[in-house]
């Protein structure tokens, strides 16, 4: 996915986030490789779980910082990366 196509889906104008932004797009692919996902940005499914991580992020960055905290996405992001283990 290209920064510009994940600002665009989050709304984000200008050029103050592209480094956190690119920054969230790494740990995203980082936490669904650690949960065995292959990366694959053809898949429309995998885009999201990509822009839903980023998006809650850019929302509530202390998740990162928090222990367990990114565990606390909720169910349905959770459920989102079953179905792309299952799919792969």
């Amino acid at each position: 996915m290209e920064l510009d196509e994940l600002k665009a889906f989050l709304k984000v104008d200008g050029t103050d986030l592209d480094v956190v932004l690119t920054g969230y797009m790494a740990a995203a692919e980082a936490y669904l490789t650690n949960a065995g996902v292959t990366t694959d940005y053809t898949n429309a499914l995998y885009k999201t779980v990509v822009t839903v991580f980023c998006g809650t992020l850019l929302e509530n960055p202390t998740l990162l910082s928090v222990r367990g905290g990114i565990e606390s996405i909720g169910i349905t992001f959770n459920a989102l990366v079953a179905q792309l283990r299952v799919s792969q």
